[in-house]
């Protein structure tokens, strides 16, 4: 039976996927992490970066004594995928990733970084902010926003992978993509596709940027037919 390593998006955790894990029950050996500062995971000193998460799949993989496997990353998740992939090609045997976003610039990270403040999320959006302390802790959650917010702004102002660099990822990928995804988008998914040497493209209709706006059953057939 062939392995599948799930890894959840900014803000997420590993339990957002319990639900396709049991579509894929019986088909697949399903795993699934906390990045670091996510699901009661401690934030690192020197915050969250990619180099980090890199090495949180690494352990893991090491941990459970698997020496190959297929991932699925989620936005964050995705780049910490390919990232991982370019690290350690020996280590992956396929990847799918879904609403990556690939370009960072002023303008998008001060929309995404907007959405950050724990006091305005309280007033706006309660039930979002009751569920980061559910999903994170009480204790957490509110330097999770602020080192989530850090990474991005780290995220326009350096390059974590240039065009080259992921242009050498020899892994096969398939790039998915809602094709209403306000955080991320059909070009900027295109313009990856199109530099990674073994990929594929899924864009999925009527589909927006979050998690839990996914068809799953859609999904989880994408997920069986690629990673046969």
């Amino acid at each position: 039976m062939k392995s599948i390593l799930f890894l959840h998006g900014a803000l997420g955790s590993k339990m957002q996927f319990t639900q396709l894990i049991r579509l894929l029950d019986g088909v697949y050996d399903c795993h699934s992490l906390n990045f670091s500062g996510h699901g009661g995971e401690m934030i690192p000193p020197n915050g969250l970066t990619f180099d980090t998460f890199a090495q949180n799949i690494l352990s893991y993989l090491d941990q459970h004594k698997i020496e190959k496997i297929n991932l699925f990353g989620f936005s964050m998740g995705g780049y910490a995928a390919l990232y991982f992939a370019k690290l350690h090609p020996q280590r992956v045997e396929k990847i799918i990733t879904f609403n990556v976003k690939f370009n960072w610039d002023p303008i998008s990270t001060a929309k995404e970084t907007g959405f950050l403040d724990p006091e305005k999320m309280l007033e706006k959006v309660p039930a979002f902010a009751n569920n980061l302390m559910m999903q994170h802790g009480m204790l957490i959650w509110k330097n999770l926003l602020k080192s989530t917010s850090d990474m991005m702004h780290k995220l326009a102002e350096t390059i974590v992978m240039s065009d080259e660099e992921l242009g050498s990822i020899a892994t096969p990928v398939l790039l998915g993509i809602g094709d209403r995804d306000t955080t991320s988008s059909i070009k900027e998914t295109t313009d990856a596709y199109k530099l990674l040497p073994n990929s594929q493209l899924l864009v999925l209709p009527n589909t927006a940027h979050p998690f839990e706006k996914l068809d799953l059953d859609y999904l989880q057939l994408a997920i069986k037919k690629y990673f046969l």
